[in-house]
């Protein structure tokens, strides 16, 4: 999966990320949050940026991640979308500097990445655990997956165990995907 969304062009990820922020940002789950925790897009992810804007637009506090230790992510506000109040993370991703207000635990919207979804509500990450590990704590938050519709598997579970925490949706360029 992660070959199929990296074989993506950069106008082929701008445009599906584009549909899918339109989406996202025209939903009740945007339109009902107070505090979102989102992700920085990195490599062929899908682009969070527009969301970021419009939740400054729409008087939000923005969350992003930050990797503490190694083991776990703290969420912090941003108020602008802007690499000067930024730092180049552990894993070379954006993250605020640590200085910012910790709103890890105001969150009732958080936006995940991932390299493959299925329709049961699993994803597959990049191995390291940070999301499943934060979702474990998770209480009156609902959590929606961005991917690519090349992302999902439709015909079976993703690899999957006691660690790995389900997600609430999928969310791609053709809409939002039902969990079963």
């Amino acid at each position: 999966m992660l070959a199929k969304r990296d074989g993506l062009t950069e106008l082929e990820i701008h445009n599906k990320s584009k549909q899918i922020q339109e989406t996202f940002t025209a939903s009740h789950f945007f339109k009902e949050s107070r505090v979102l925790g989102v992700y920085l897009a990195h490599g062929s992810e899908v682009r969070t940026q527009t969301i970021i804007e419009a939740g400054f637009e729409n008087r939000k506090i923005i969350g992003v991640p930050r990797v503490i230790d190694s083991s776990s992510i703290k969420f912090y506000e941003i108020e602008a979308f802007s690499m000067n109040f930024l730092l180049k993370g552990k894993f070379g991703i954006p993250e605020p500097k640590g200085t910012e207000r910790d709103v890890t635990k105001l969150i009732d919207l958080l936006i995940v990445p991932g390299i493959a979804f299925d329709l049961h509500g699993y994803r597959l990450g990049h191995g390291m655990g940070y999301y499943d590990r934060f979702l474990k704590r998770k209480e009156n938050m609902k959590v929606i997956g961005l991917a690519f519709d090349l992302q999902l598997t439709k015909t079976r579970f993703l690899p999957h165990d006691n660690h790995d925490m389900k997600i609430d949706n999928i969310l791609t360029e053709t809409g939002f995907i039902p969990m079963i």
